[in-house]
């Protein structure tokens, strides 16, 4: 298994310190990563898919601070581990708000470096790594489950709404629902399967998720309310 992993860093000499306690690590511990070096946040958001796995996140950055960017990506990405990186702990004590993993505080020392990849590496065996098929007419896709959105049904095919775009593959939403059910997928109504990690909030008959307002069949109403508030609890735990 390939881990892969962002680093945000406009410093340098931080980067490069990070990628030699990755090599280090990866050598210990017999695990193998592939690492993208961003000296902007807004270079990573540009085209960001739901790809990475871990994202070491500087909070000082130029042109868009860590933390805004954090705020952004948990908008496209639900599943990502943001670690913070920073010389400024009452900033890093906000992760919360993005459900950021933890931080390290700099200049980074390999201990506390090794502590926090544990913990993170821990979280990811914890999540199953299975991606689906798509097959569309540009050909077969692999998508992760954890970057689709909504999936919705139109006619006889369906059309999945995720991070790295729109793609419609001639499928029943049934069959569909039957392979996301273990990522935390829920219907609302007849045509629309939500992701739960996405869903904003809930307003009498309709579930916001980031901008999309989608219809809540009065029928199943009482079931989606009930998955919702079990998947939240635990997350909670």
């Amino acid at each position: 298994m390939i881990i892969k992993i962002a680093i945000v860093e406009d410093d340098l000499d931080q980067a490069r310190l990070l990628e030699s306690h990755l090599d280090n690590y990866g050598t210990e511990k017999g695990l193998s990563f592939s690492i993208v070096h961003f000296p902007q946040a807004v270079a990573l958001l540009e085209n960001y898919t739901a790809n990475f796995d871990i994202i070491f996140m500087d909070i000082q950055l130029p042109y868009m601070n860590g933390m805004d960017a954090a705020r952004s990506i948990r908008a496209l990405d639900k599943g990502v581990i943001i670690i913070f990186i920073t010389n400024l702990t009452q900033y890093a004590i906000l992760g919360y708000e993005v459900e950021a993993l933890d931080y390290i505080v700099k200049p980074v020392e390999y201990f506390d470096f090794a502590l926090k990849m544990s913990r993170a590496i821990r979280r990811i065996n914890e999540v199953p790594r299975n991606d689906i098929l798509i097959s569309t007419d540009e050909g077969i896709l692999k998508v992760s489950p954890r970057s689709i959105r909504y999936v919705e049904t139109e006619g006889h095919h369906v059309i999945y709404h995720t991070a790295d775009g729109v793609f419609r593959q001639y499928a029943t939403i049934s069959s569909i629902e039957k392979k996301l059910e273990e990522y935390d997928f829920f219907r609302c109504n007849n045509c629309y399967l939500v992701n739960l990690a996405y869903v904003q909030k809930i307003q009498g008959y309709t579930v916001i998720l980031d901008g999309d307002a989608l219809r809540i069949s009065q029928p199943r109403k009482k079931a989606f309310v009930k998955k919702l508030m079990e998947y939240v609890r635990d997350k909670d735990q």
